[in-house]
């Protein structure tokens, strides 16, 4: 998400190289193809030409059926997992299943909102009197251990992508408004303690499909009862 340094972009790519990684997504990079970064992609130019860039996190996030925000933040009340349990988690997916490891810009990290795009909030364990990582190093801690923990070739179910749970809490959205449950103050604020259960949850394609049917029926419901 917005990096502001060209040649952590290159360090980056080498990382993803290292690790055996599919490769970069770039979220508002701004000009990031520069020399530094090249050289900085030792080896690894490749990865820089076949970098994605997208506009918004949601349309990078939207084909991603595991999501990982790496931060240190502490807030009150949100779970994060430790970096190593979140490359276990992503070892047992199935061979279907795409995660995304989603780190902020240098200076300021992710923001709230971004980090609600994010199933899990993740943190790399540092020393506290030096607790902030180089965007490129926080990179190659958890590649790292993403490839360690290697990746299991299992039968089941993919999880939901970005897209589809997106499509499904639109309408859950609608149906808690419909039926008064989402109060018409702070509708935002309400919203995302919702939004961040669900982003938690690993939800499956079916799964998703029978809590659109519940939130329809909740919009359909009130309707027909002469409500909104």
């Amino acid at each position: 998400m917005r990096p502001e340094n060209p040649q952590n972009i290159g360090a980056v790519a080498r990382v993803v190289r290292n690790t055996g990684l599919d490769g970069i997504d770039l979220v508002e990079p701004g000009d990031w193809r520069t020399i530094e970064c090249w050289r900085s992609a030792w080896g690894a130019q490749e990865a820089l030409e076949q970098a994605r860039v997208f506009p918004g996190l949601g349309q990078a996030l939207a084909d991603a059926t595991c999501v990982a925000g790496l931060s240190g933040r502490r807030d009150a009340g949100v779970p994060v997992r430790d970096v190593r349990d979140m490359a276990a988690d992503i070892a047992g997916l199935a061979e279907d299943d795409r995660a995304a490891l989603v780190f902020g810009p240098e200076s300021t990290g992710l923001t709230l909102d971004e980090l609600a795009l994010c199933g899990h909030r993740v943190r790399i364990a540092s020393h506290p009197q030096q607790p902030s990582l180089n965007l490129s190093h926080a990179v190659m801690v958890a590649a790292y251990e993403v490839f360690r923990a290697g990746r299991r070739k299992i039968a089941g179910t993919r999880r939901a992508t970005g897209a589809e749970k997106e499509h499904m809490l639109d309408l859950l959205r609608q149906g808690l408004a419909a039926t008064g449950t989402l109060p018409t103050a702070n509708a935002d604020g309400f919203f995302a303690e919702w939004r961040g259960l669900f982003e938690r949850a690993d939800l499956t394609p079916r799964e998703v499909v029978l809590l659109e049917h519940m939130a329809r029926k909740m919009i359909r419901g009130t309707r027909r009862d002469g409500g909104a």
